[in-house]
């Protein structure tokens, strides 16, 4: 009978030890579980901000050929047919002229003309036009004595592009007013954010940083690879890179 009782409380030990060992995991995911969840959320913070930088940094870009079959010696080529309905007046302003090497200046010649300068030594080949809101015109109001033979433009093409001149008027906005930032980019209240433009070499282009990222806590980075246009429509690559906390 000793014996049997013995068992008895042998088994009632191991019932008891294996309740207050399932008490004690309870007890401590409840504790784990908020610090979890947080550490899930800044994480997603992360990649929205991430893309919310990016949308903001997009715009459309519009892109025409112009082709140039025979050699041009002039100081100019004349442009007579550039697409209204791709273009509207009103923003003729914001057009590029570029040849596989440079940039080319042009004039506004009057509504439904545009001259176009002929690079030195004369020019055969493709011209391509550049048009969006972000592009910085190359004006010369000099421009004259182009050849008589008017050019057509074929081959509109409208694509999404990221341009840096988008990132440089967040960064600005993210130095003149950074909560006003925070809330536009919608991040909730307590989270603190940083962002970077590095070039293909890694250089630093564009710093964000106002706020000292913090040694006490975790700090999520995600460094997303694009490709941008800068203020002359060149197609750049680089990277965005962004911390939260």
């Amino acid at each position: 009978m000793i014996k049997n009782i013995n068992k008895k409380g042998s088994h009632v030990g191991v019932v008891v030890s294996f309740v207050i060992f399932i008490t004690f995991l309870i007890f401590l995911y409840s504790i784990l579980q908020p610090v979890t969840f947080r550490e899930r959320n800044k994480d997603y913070i992360l990649d929205y901000l991430t893309l919310n930088i990016i949308g903001n940094s997009t715009g459309n870009m519009t892109t025409m050929i112009i082709n140039v079959d025979e050699l041009v010696t002039k100081d100019c080529i004349n442009i007579q047919q550039l697409s209204l309905s791709e273009i509207p007046i009103e923003f003729r302003d914001n057009l590029m002229f570029k040849t596989d090497t440079e940039s080319l200046n042009y004039k506004l010649q009057n509504i439904n003309t545009i001259y176009v300068e002929v690079p030195e030594g004369g020019f055969i080949g493709i011209i391509t036009v550049y048009f969006s809101e972000e592009i910085v015109p190359r004006f010369d109001n000099t421009l004259g004595g182009c050849d008589p033979n008017p050019y057509p433009v074929g081959y509109v093409r409208t694509f999404s592009e990221i341009f840096g001149t988008k990132i440089t008027e967040l960064n600005e906005t993210y130095y003149a007013d950074y909560e006003g930032l925070k809330a536009y980019l919608g991040l909730p209240e307590g989270t603190e954010f940083n962002f970077y433009l590095l070039s293909g070499t890694r250089e630093v282009l564009i710093s964000a940083e106002i706020q000292e990222t913090p040694t006490d806590r975790s700090v999520y980075v995600e460094e997303t690879p694009i490709q941008y246009a800068d203020d002359d429509g060149n197609i750049l690559f680089g990277f965005l890179v962004v911390k939260v906390w």
